[in-house]
C-alpha cells in the first residue's frame, strides 16, 4: 500500500488596523498560491522562524509594505488556521494589530490597499481567510483569545470548527 508523506507550509499573514482602515494584499495572478485573491500581508515562516511565527510577520509585513516593526503597536496572535491540501498540512498563524503609517512600498507580491472595517467581507480570499474573517468581525472588541480554526470537508464545502486556544492551569 501506497502510504503518502505528509508534508507541512508554515505561513503567517497580519491585518493590520488604521483608523478603521485594514491594510490588504490584492495578490498578483502569478502567485503560486492564492493568486488574484485578498489576503493580509504575509508569507511562508522560514526555517529560522518556525518557533517564532511573530518574528516571520514582522519581516513578511516590511518586505511587503515597508512597515517596520516600530510602527506597528499591538500586534497580537488572534487566529491558527489548520488545513489539509492533498499530501500537505497549511498552518497560517495569523495577527491583528495598529499602524500610524500609511505610506506603502508596492512590490511584485500584489497590490496593497486600505480596505473600510465595514468591507471585509466584500473582498473574495481563501475559503479559510474568508472563514475567518467572518468570525473575526463577529467577535466582541474586548475579545482578545486566540481561536484555532480546523478546515473539514461538509459535502463539498467548508466548514470550519472554531475553539478558543486557552492556558487551562
Amino acid at each position: 500500500d501506497y502510504i503518502a508523506m505528509i508534508t507541512l507550509r508554515n505561513g503567517t499573514a497580519a491585518f493590520l488596523n488604521n483608523q478603521g482602515n485594514y491594510l490588504l494584499m490584492n495578490r498578483a495572478d502569478n502567485r503560486k498560491i492564492a493568486p488574484g485573491v485578498w489576503s493580509g500581508i504575509g508569507g511562508h515562516i522560514e526555517p529560522h522562524e518556525i518557533n517564532t511565527p511573530l518574528s516571520a510577520c514582522y519581516r513578511e509585513i516590511e518586505e511587503e509594505s515597508g512597515i517596520t516593526r516600530d510602527k506597528i503597536s499591538s500586534l497580537e496572535l488572534l487566529y491558527i488556521i489548520t488545513r489539509r491540501s492533498k499530501d500537505e498540512i497549511r498552518q497560517s498563524y495569523i495577527y491583528f494589530g495598529e499602524t500610524d503609517q500609511t505610506e506603502l512600498i508596492q512590490t511584485d507580491e500584489g497590490e496593497l490597499f486600505w480596505i473600510p472595517r465595514g468591507e471585509l467581507l466584500k473582498r473574495e480570499y481563501t475559503k479559510t481567510f474568508s472563514a475567518m474573517l467572518e468570525h473575526y468581525t463577529g467577535r466582541d472588541k474586548g475579545d482578545h483569545a486566540l481561536y484555532v480554526g480546523v478546515a473539514d470537508d461538509n459535502n463539498g464545502e467548508l466548514q470550519m470548527n472554531w475553539a478558543r486556544c486557552e492556558d487551562f492551569e
